[in-house]
């Protein structure tokens, strides 16, 4: 496991860091600038994106989730997701693999994918781990950084012509759960969180029409987080230790645990 972040650094289109798309609660800048602290440029927002033949769902676990579907030349609210890109460092993906709960505790003897064909994208089975890790190709639809920092030529950016807003596909890191793809129902913990980032990503320019279309079937509007909300935890499962009143696995970024993160916390430390 030490040397899979040293193996997964060449699989997405940045040529400075690891391009990753963010369509949870990570949508918003808020919360990685308090979850990733190695680099403040990791939780910068780079881009726009619209990941296609996929539907988004808050899933069993009560998180967030992209499912993967049938390809359709028809784009719909129902089969497209949209997200922000970040460009993290390798010592923020580290950071940011444990929050996912993809972490060596959850999974130690990682498999290798056996499967040739999804070998590029899916360069691991998921085992024990809450996300894999999927590197997907998606279309930028605004970039909110110049391209050329990370290695990606557009047309036109430098001077502002019409053709540097063309659409430009990327490759890019996405946690998906590849066990829990139904519907579930929203931990209450994780409501507040995912109307923040819905609120900061609008404003960066996520559709807010898929936004009605989509989320709101899943999130209640007017709940918000506040100093006493939780960022997740950075800890994992560890067997015999994160273990909620009934005996059950913590997830990573559930709070049944009384040690698990709260923003107020971090920012503390942080001062």
């Amino acid at each position: 496991m030490a040397e899979q972040h040293a193996h997964h650094l060449n699989l997405t289109t940045s040529k400075t860091g690891t391009f990753y798309f963010a369509f949870g609660s990570n949508l918003s800048p808020s919360q990685m600038s308090l979850r990733l602290n190695h680099a403040p440029s990791s939780s910068v927002p780079v881009a726009i994106a619209r990941l296609d033949s996929h539907a988004w769902i808050i899933c069993e676990r009560g998180y967030a989730n992209v499912v993967s579907l049938p390809p359709s030349n028809a784009a719909s609210d129902g089969n497209t997701v949209w997200g922000v890109v970040y460009n993290m460092s390798p010592e923020d993906e580290a950071r940011l693999d444990l929050y996912e709960g993809h972490d060596e505790a959850r999974n130690p003897d990682a498999q290798l994918n056996p499967d040739p064909a999804s070998q590029k994208w899916k360069p691991y089975l998921q085992g024990g781990w809450d996300y894999n890790k999927h590197y997907l190709p998606m279309t930028v639809t605004k970039w909110l950084m110049d391209p050329s920092e990370y290695g990606v030529e557009v047309p036109g950016w430098s001077d502002g012509s019409p053709s540097s807003r063309q659409q430009t596909t990327i490759r890019a890191l996405v946690y998906v759960d590849e066990y829990r793809t139904r519907p579930g129902a929203i931990k209450h913990e994780y409501v507040g969180r995912m109307n923040r980032g819905i609120a900061e990503s609008v404003a960066l320019g996520i559709p807010e029409g898929w936004v009605k279309s989509v989320l709101r079937k899943f999130i209640p509007s007017g709940v918000f987080v506040d100093e006493e909300g939780y960022v997740g935890t950075p800890d994992g499962y560890v067997e015999g230790k994160d273990v909620d009143w009934v005996g059950h696995k913590v997830e990573a970024e559930a709070t049944e645990a009384g040690d698990h993160v709260k923003e107020r916390n971090v920012r503390e430390q942080a001062g």
